[in-house]
């Protein structure tokens, strides 16, 4: 097969995935949106009789204290922590290897554009049969000049893509290491299901890096070097694009949309007499508790005693282990007036509560 086809077909393949990755995990930036369009998007206001008190809600968010460059002798300033912040020094390079390389399921893929439609939609079409053989053999074949080794280790740093902040060096490294221990039958299933393989090593470097980041996140806590202040005020209006059906006591005229265990557990919040008001906090635009990872917990609720509540709800079928732990040290270090519970039906999770258990505490709160 001629270079210049399985480089049309790598690169095809390449951005498909990407695209489906980006879609499915919604870490899409958002773009600028012309201020004639933002003139047609629903905004909903808070509601009048919540507006002062909601005004005085200030929460809590995690800093970094770090070196300034100031010319009049200032040392040290306050920045907003970030998670790269924390990956200063992580050594991906040097890390277990351990991956288990079963059940692998999956294919190779590439993407059209049918040009028919006005958006150019992309088409998703599975790379099979003579066409699938003949990428693999020509990335398997043993007369090219560079090893099996370094073809596949190049192959899946394109098809991984840029990890910031990880060094590129870094991971290339990585997957050398994984790859150098691999017999001729494993080359050969991860010729034919690298979109698989390629996975399994992504989320390893995530747990990697996010177990890294937790230690250190909570070394610098406790040296101070990361604090906690008040930095995050509800907005007076917002756009939420899809929207849920109105229930009492709601913050604003309307609110996010919501699955069904999230609209139950909140129906039966905004009845009760001690609830203040609540909201519905957007992924990626409300409050975030920025520490090993980035967390929006599902809703903001306040009571009528001053206490704000951040409520996640989970299905029993879902973990969440990391967002307890960084919830409840949210807590623990943003003071009386604050609290967090992760929330599932009816699991029992170490740190997380039944739904019937957390409803009995949050009346009393």
């Amino acid at each position: 097969m001629p270079n210049s086809t399985v480089s049309d077909i790598e690169k095809t393949a390449i951005e498909q995935n990407k695209a489906f990755e980006s879609r499915i995990s919604g870490t899409e930036m958002e773009n600028n949106i012309p201020n004639e369009i933002q003139q047609l998007v629903k905004t909903y206001s808070i509601k009048d009789i919540f507006r002062e008190q909601a005004e005085q809600i200030n929460l809590p968010q995690f800093y970094l204290k770090v070196p300034a460059n100031d010319l009049f002798g200032k040392k040290e300033e306050e920045l907003p922590l970030e998670k790269e912040n924390l990956l200063e020094g992580f050594a991906l390079s040097k890390a277990d290897t351990n991956i288990v390389f079963d059940s692998i399921t999956s294919e190779l893929y590439k993407v059209d554009l049918d040009e028919t439609k006005k958006e150019h939609t992309p088409t998703f079409v599975r790379l099979d049969g003579e066409v699938k053989e003949g990428v693999m053999a020509f990335i398997l074949d043993p007369s090219r000049k560079d090893s099996r080794v370094k073809n596949f280790t190049k192959r899946l740093m394109d098809l991984i893509g840029n990890m910031f902040p990880i060094p590129d060096k870094e991971i290339e490294k990585y997957i050398n290491r994984i790859l150098e221990d691999f017999k001729d039958e494993q080359f050969s299933d991860l010729a034919a299901n690298e979109y698989t393989y390629k996975d399994k090593i992504k989320f390893k470097i995530i747990a990697l890096s996010e177990q890294f980041a937790e230690k250190k996140f909570k070394d610098f806590l406790d040296t101070d070097k990361v604090f906690i202040k008040p930095s995050f005020t509800l907005p007076k209006s917002i756009s939420p694009g899809d929207t849920a059906k109105d229930i009492t006591k709601s913050l604003y005229e309307k609110e996010g949309s919501m699955n069904g265990f999230e609209e139950r557990v909140i129906n039966e919040i905004g009845n009760m007499t001690n609830i203040a008001f609540w909201t519905r906090n957007i992924e990626r635009k409300g409050f975030r508790i920025n520490g090993f990872v980035n967390h929006y917990p599902d809703f903001i609720i306040q009571t009528k005693s001053g206490k704000t509540v951040l409520l996640e709800t989970k299905g029993d079928h879902l973990d969440a282990e990391q967002k307890i732990r960084l919830g409840r040290l949210w807590a623990s270090k943003a003071g009386n007036n604050y609290r967090y519970f992760m929330v599932y039906e009816r699991r029992t999770v170490d740190g997380a509560y039944k739904l019937e258990d957390f409803l009995n505490i949050i009346k009393d709160i």
